[in-house]
């Protein structure tokens, strides 16, 4: 796109769905009404408004109720949804993540928690703070910023300005009756929509602003010039706030290896929306069931972002101890504990420059969570017994199979972190929803054990397909690719169902009964997951380690919902 995506002001109500718009490097979110109709399209008349050659002056109108559609208004370039062009004047069920692309750019509704998060407003300290941060990593890495600056006298100016603003913005307290507005990773058109949006929020209200890097390379510039605009004056020596300029040749872009994904059936439109995520700098979280391939998905982000060359660091929230994991995460000073006999850095100090990938956020103990926040907010970490904090630039992926908006609700994990995460949200369909992917994804493990153990890949029978294609795989890719390199390692020339555990796969699955309340569903849930705790003990021989990690959790975790289902350890079994 030319111009970031631009919005007016739409009313934001706690719970409201939101809009994310993907094209042409730029990542934008943007609240929507809790009901009603919403046209989409260059014209500035539109309730959202996307100044792309590629879409019509009214392009897509969303009808958003119980029930939400979406309908093509006769564009030139179409509308597209799960690969199919709408036809216009007909509207078309759409449902909460899935991807819809209109001329060149895509957009995406989702929904978050059900509450909103309370806006932080920043001390001047921790603003200017923040802004020449901001000027360094945007000198770094080529993006653009901008800084507003806001004078009302009306009561509640500062509760209109942090609603007028997008989540990621940072607002501050600059003197009485002014503020001051970070706008992250912004173009100035849509900085400019940005400042009309509070203009309209707040009538009367004076309004100046200042782009990264056309009015200034560092936080003085900058506020210069923006309490010159706010005043009415134009800057001396300053033209028009214009782009910045393109990289010059003879810099070409790093070669990104990305991890091999698969991108047939409903795949497509996760890994579709993934390519246009990773150009950005937005915070990503990847939900689905354990097994289904979260970790993959972000190794494919990192591989195609701009953050490539640099570091990709990982972290199992839920393997790591809990007295470990403030220093992994942030690092420690020589003499900070007990056995730190030298100085560490910590993951997220290691992977400056690049991205941490948190997998099963959901399991962060709530001290931890607080941390973290503060880190996300500030972008600077602490090591443990220190002093002085240090100033970081990550990108942040994260990944859970829990429903992170019920663990809100239980209180045991912040909604203002999961705000900070869950930038983007991408949901990982389960193996069982991806019946196409099955014997590719056999086939491609089967290569890969075979190179492992020298030996010719093994072709896989017609029947041993026909066992594959008929279960519900459970434990999702993570079991196929246990399974077919049991099975190559077994078999001589190809994969048949000898190989294959078929007494367990050959079982008719049995439809579980729908729900009759909230309780009925704890019960339901529970007996699921006792189960299949039981099934995956009994594949690993009573062997605790193996079916914690086929199951996706720490061990920890594990001894502890066997207490929580009353059933026995294997080892305290054995001992009887």
């Amino acid at each position: 796109m030319d111009a970031d995506a631009r919005t007016r002001s739409l009313v934001r109500r706690p719970g409201a769905p939101r809009l994310a718009v993907i094209g042409g490097g730029v990542v934008a979110t943007h609240a929507l009404p809790t009901a009603g109709e919403v046209v989409i399209g260059r014209d500035p008349g539109c309730d959202v408004r996307i100044d792309d050659p590629s879409l019509s002056r009214r392009h897509v109108r969303l009808r958003l109720a119980d029930g939400m559609t979406i309908e093509d208004l006769g564009s030139s370039n179409g509308t597209f949804v799960a690969g199919r062009r709408l036809d216009p004047g007909v509207p078309r069920s759409l449902t909460t993540d899935e991807i819809v692309t209109i001329g060149g750019v895509g957009i995406v509704v989702q929904r978050h928690a059900p509450l909103a998060p309370q806006r932080t407003l920043w001390g001047h300290g921790y603003f200017e703070l923040r802004l020449a941060e901001e000027c360094t990593r945007a000198q770094r890495v080529g993006t653009t910023f901008g800084l507003l600056r806001v004078r009302s006298v009306e009561r509640d100016a500062a509760q209109r300005v942090s609603g007028a603003v997008r989540d990621i913005d940072v607002v501050g307290t600059y003197a009485p009756h002014e503020w001051e507005v970070l706008l992250l990773d912004v173009s100035p058109a849509a900085a400019a929509d940005l400042a009309d949006a509070i203009r309209a929020a707040i009538p009367g209200a004076a309004v100046g602003l200042a782009m990264f890097p056309a009015d200034g390379r560092d936080a003085w510039s900058l506020g210069s010039c923006a309490a010159a605009r706010l005043a009415g004056k134009p800057r001396p020596g300053a033209g028009a706030s214009r782009p910045a300029p393109a990289p010059g040749p003879g810099k070409p872009e790093p070669r990104r290896v990305a991890p091999a994904l698969a991108v047939l059936g409903p795949m497509q439109g996760v890994v579709a929306l993934a390519d246009r995520v990773a150009l950005g700098n937005i915070s990503v979280l990847i939900v689905g069931e354990a097994g289904v391939g979260k970790e993959v998905l972000a190794e494919h982000i990192h591989a195609r972002s701009p953050r490539s060359a640099h570091p990709l660091v990982k972290l199992n929230c839920a393997a790591t101890p809990e007295p470990l994991l403030e220093s992994e995460l942030f690092g420690h000073e020589k003499g900070a504990f007990t056995g730190a006999a030298v100085s560490r850095p910590g993951l997220l100090e290691q992977a400056d420059g690049g991205t941490v990938f948190l997998d099963e956020i959901g399991e962060l103990p709530p001290a931890i969570q607080v941390k973290l926040l503060r880190v996300l907010e500030q972008r600077q970490i602490l090591r443990v017994g220190a002093l002085k904090p240090r100033a970081i630039d990550v990108r942040f992926l994260a990944a859970t199979h829990r429903d992170l908006p019920v663990a809100i609700a239980a209180g045991r994990f912040r909604e203002d972190l999961y705000f900070r995460v869950a930038g983007v949200t991408l949901r990982v369909p389960p193996l069982r929803e991806r019946p196409d992917e099955i014997l590719p994804l056999a086939e491609r493990f089967a290569e890969r054990a075979a190179a492992g153990l020298s030996r010719p890949t093994p072709a896989i029978s017609p029947a041993a397909r026909e066992l594959l294609l008929g279960y519900r795989w459970p434990g999702n890719v993570r079991e196929l690719r246990n399974m077919i390199e049991r099975a190559t390692l077994l078999c001589d020339k190809a994969i048949d169902v000898g190989q294959l555990p078929d007494d367990r796969m050959s079982r008719p699955a049995v439809a579980a009964p729908q729900p009759s309340g909230p309780g009925e569903v704890r019960v339901q849930a529970d007996a699921l997951e006792r189960q299949a705790i039981e099934s995956a003990l009994a594949r690993s021989g009573g062997n605790q380690t193996a079916a914690a990690r086929e199951l996706g959790i720490s061990r920890r975790t594990l001894t502890s919902k066997l207490d929580q289902h009353g059933l026995d350890r294997p080892r305290k079994r054995r001992q009887r």
